[in-house]
């Protein structure tokens, strides 16, 4: 399958030594698009969050324009310049819904790639560790870094998967059921069953059981939400941080970590 030739992170490391970005302050994503060639207009759109139609040096990225959540509007933009730094040679249209523009959803080595660029583009690896190194994780961090990176909190909290100091895992239910998870390497427990009902005795569990959710991280029992690990089986009373917030009217982030 015929894929980018050059990595995104390096794609996206080298537009910031380019045009001289050093922090999120320097330049918002849309002059960071129209320094390079595009333009950025936000329309109607249905079935797609954002797209870019792309022509020799030059595109156009539209942007659904009911997106109300800044960091979400940089993160379409973000993923768009992606496809245009590191697939224009493959195809000149790409149409994004909110599932390729989900690490967790996306499909296809394109979509997985444009992801990471817009990652890297907006939470460089090498500034976000300086950023959490030696920082407890909870809400109140992950909501200044949002501030900070002028991105989401999830976004924030998924970047920590991969570039944070310590094992994590980040866990998104909708209705009381488990719909996703993304784990650093080294997180113990690997094994949650999508589509399974989220645990009882868990802050999770308390949400969707009571409609209350606690402002601090919560200790837990891995016990409880990982019953059929092995490695529990040797070590049945290891605990867990949880950190949990809402994202919409019924969906839940739980974030775990030891």
């Amino acid at each position: 399958m015929i894929h980018s030739m050059i990595s995104p992170e390096h794609a996206a490391i080298s537009l910031h030594a380019n045009i001289g970005w050093a922090r999120p302050s320097d330049f918002s994503v849309e002059e960071i698009a129209n320094s390079l060639g595009l333009i950025v207009k936000e329309v109607p759109m249905k079935g797609a969050d954002g797209r870019i139609l792309m022509k020799g040096n030059s595109g156009i990225i539209s942007i659904r324009d009911n997106i109300t959540h800044p960091g979400r509007k940089n993160f379409v933009i973000a993923h768009e310049i992606g496809h245009f730094q590191c697939h224009k040679h493959l195809s000149h249209l790409y149409s994004d819904t909110h599932k390729t523009l989900t690490e967790w959803y996306a499909t296809g080595p394109q979509e997985k790639e444009a992801n990471r660029f817009a990652a890297e583009l907006l939470m460089p690896a090498s500034l976000f560790k300086t950023k959490t190194i030696g920082k407890r994780l909870n809400l109140g961090f992950m909501q200044e870094m949002s501030t900070f990176f002028g991105v989401s909190i999830l976004a924030c909290f998924l970047r920590f998967v991969n570039q944070g100091n310590y094992p994590v895992m980040v866990v998104f239910m909708e209705d009381g059921i488990i719909k996703w998870k993304q784990e650093s390497d080294d997180f113990p427990y690997k094994f949650l069953e999508y589509g399974s009902p989220v645990p009882a005795f868990t802050v999770a569990g308390d949400y969707f059981k009571y409609g209350r959710i606690e402002q601090a991280p919560e200790k837990v029992k891995a016990m409880d939400w990982f019953p059929d690990s092995w490695r529990l089986r040797y070590e049945p009373n290891a605990e867990l941080y949880e950190q949990s917030y809402k994202v919409s009217g019924n969906g839940l982030v739980s974030c775990l970590w030891s």
